[in-house]
């Protein structure tokens, strides 16, 4: 697999041709999408601790960013990306009661350490939670929670009752087209995932090849950047625009952001239609 990053290579003639049909196919009946970002913040989370830069002692509460998670519904049903470790916190703050499945990117701590927080869903809901992801995204998971995964004592109220489903290619997720494809984050692969005509893509330094026509006929991007300049396994904020200007969305929003970007300063200086997304933030996609 080969890197296209900076300058983001032409794709090929047949998306140029079929980009709407290629769309339907991925997306059937463009079904609507509310969706919640739930966290916005990098790795460390915004402020930062110990840190009294400008963005971190900030009364702007766009400023203040949990770890990076959405949370997507549809038809009734709640879909969530990543478990960060500030999911409690999100659930309360934003009023969620039910999550219906989980998605997971990779397996870094901070898209997966707020699992355990799934057994209160697991108590209201009274029924198994289904999470789904890579194969090795599912494993290294059931490794740093085998007790969530377990046959034993499945009826108590202790831990996280979940049921894991390998992604191995297109399927549908709670009645949402679901795709998750690799993406290149520094030495290691993380897994962007779309949704009907919602791209969601943080931890992201580079697109494989085989990975591009996943990205075709995107309605609504959400991409990460951590700041400005480049970083060794994330984009900065110019690669991420060199990417939504290749992709050409509808509108895009920028995500897991660390300290280093001031919301209203990082705003005035995106393009029409490019957004500086933030805890809270929720939007309507698809459905036309």
């Amino acid at each position: 697999m080969s890197a296209s990053l900076p300058s983001f290579p032409d794709h090929p003639s047949s998306f140029l041709s079929s980009a709407d049909e290629l769309s339907d196919q991925l997306s059937p009946g463009r079904k609507s999408l509310d969706v919640l970002f739930l966290g916005t913040g990098a790795s460390s989370g915004v402020p930062v601790i110990g840190c009294s830069c400008p963005v971190c002692i900030s009364t702007d509460k766009k400023n203040r960013r949990t770890r990076s998670s959405v949370l997507v519904r549809c038809a009734g049903k709640n879909l969530l990306i990543d478990t960060s470790p500030d999911l409690r916190y999100q659930s309360l703050k934003n009023g969620v009661v039910t999550i219906d499945g989980v998605i997971f990117t990779h397996p870094h701590a901070d898209h997966v350490l707020g699992l355990d927080e799934l057994r209160i869903f697991n108590y209201i809901q009274k029924r198994e939670i289904p999470v789904y992801a890579d194969s090795y995204t599912l494993s290294r998971v059931q490794m740093m929670f085998p007790y969530a995964f377990s046959e034993a004592n499945r009826g108590g109220l202790s831990r996280p009752k979940l049921i894991p489903h390998e992604i191995t290619g297109p399927a549908d997720i709670l009645g949402m087209s679901v795709i998750s494809f690799p993406v290149y984050h520094g030495p290691v692969m993380n897994h962007a995932v779309r949704i009907n005509d919602l791209v969601y893509l943080t931890d992201c330094k580079g697109i494989p090849d085989e990975s591009w026509e996943a990205l075709y006929g995107v309605e609504t991007l959400i991409v990460g950047a951590v700041k400005y300049e480049p970083h060794e396994s994330h984009f900065g904020i110019h690669e991420a625009l060199a990417l939504i200007e290749r992709l050409n969305p509808k509108r895009a929003f920028i995500t897991h952001l660390s300290h280093s970007l001031e919301h209203e300063e990082l705003s005035r200086m995106l393009p029409p239609s490019v957004f500086v997304a933030y805890d809270g933030l929720r939007i309507t996609t698809g459905g036309s």
